[in-house]
């Protein structure tokens, strides 16, 4: 209740009037297949670009930006129908006033989005701990989901175990201090982030400016709203996953050095678990074109075709 209360009164309000001027701007600047939508409890920037018969909607890894995306967009819009969007509580994605940042509704409001966009069913590629946004949706909304691709992304024991490690003397995990911390460092935070997690310097100087400038022009960044309510301590029911799925890691990736990604497969034993050599945190952008070969792999060998919902 209380990381409820800090996460509205820190986070959302001030983010839900920030968007009132904010978005005015940002859509005169919109540049070719960027997109801004309004949903009940957030705002929604995304970009799209591609065609073909699967419809692959990424979810940006914050701090990072939908403009750090072109090199993957490259690679798999000559064959996909691409969607990347910023989660709502990041980047431009304003929550309202009355956004909550919990597990089950962060998923029932991305839920929403996909059916609004009424092109489904997706594969959804979500990384790190949005991943398990992208489990709770197969398992609750089937119908919407024809693949999973997720990345960096272990059991939830072992994703507490990450967030413990990245907040030892948990500021971030304490209701009121996290929102008012982020507040004041989210720059740093944001900086130092990219910084380690990263394994591949042309990336992060490709990533920095735009994650800077967002920033400096009012993009959210509600890590602790997040790490207190999207990922709390208790576990979800997310088995009985029955679509063809992939969990793809960055085998350098300094935040997640004592991760056991195997551990992914308690979901699904028909999980595929690929490590790309050399990747850090970001492996579909350290490394697109692995990445894409990988995808390939998922989408062609799984037997699953992809047909439009209504």
């Amino acid at each position: 209740m209380l990381s409820r209360f800090s996460s509205r009164l820190i986070d959302n309000i001030p983010a839900h009037i920030n968007a009132k001027w904010r978005l005015k701007s940002l859509r005169k600047q919109l540049h070719e297949g960027y997109h801004l939508s309004e949903f009940d409890h957030h705002y929604l920037r995304y970009r799209t670009a591609g065609r073909g018969q699967f419809h692959l909607v990424f979810a940006a890894d914050p701090p990072v930006t939908l403009e750090c995306y072109d090199s993957l967009i490259r690679e798999l819009s000559p064959r996909y129908r691409i969607s990347v969007l910023e989660l709502p509580g990041f980047g431009y994605s304003f929550p309202k006033h009355n956004f909550d940042f919990a597990f089950d509704h962060c998923v029932d409001d991305l839920a929403n989005v996909l059916m609004h966009w009424r092109s489904g069913p997706y594969v959804l590629a979500f990384p790190c701990a949005s991943a398990f946004f992208s489990l709770a949706l197969a398992q609750r909304y089937p119908a919407l989901v024809s693949h999973i691709a997720m990345m960096q992304a272990p059991d939830w024991q072992q994703e507490q175990h990450w967030k413990q490690r990245l907040d030892p003397k948990s500021l971030l995990r304490t209701p009121g201090i996290g929102q008012l911390l982020m507040k004041a460092t989210q720059q740093k935070v944001a900086r130092d982030w990219l910084g380690y997690a990263s394994n591949t310097p042309a990336f992060t100087e490709q990533a920095r400016p735009h994650i800077t400038n967002q920033l400096h022009k009012g993009g959210c960044y509600c890590l602790a709203s997040a790490l207190q309510s999207s990922l709390p301590q208790k576990s979800p029911e997310l088995g009985g996953i029955t679509q063809p799925a992939m969990m793809i890691y960055g085998d350098q990736d300094r935040s997640h050095r004592k991760t056991n990604f195997n551990t992914i497969r308690l979901y699904s034993d028909d999980i595929r678990v690929q490590a790309i050599p050399g990747a850090g945190h970001f492996p579909e952008l350290e490394y697109p074109q692995q990445f894409s070969r990988l995808i390939d792999q998922l989408l062609v060998n799984s037997g699953v075709h992809s047909t439009a919902i209504s």
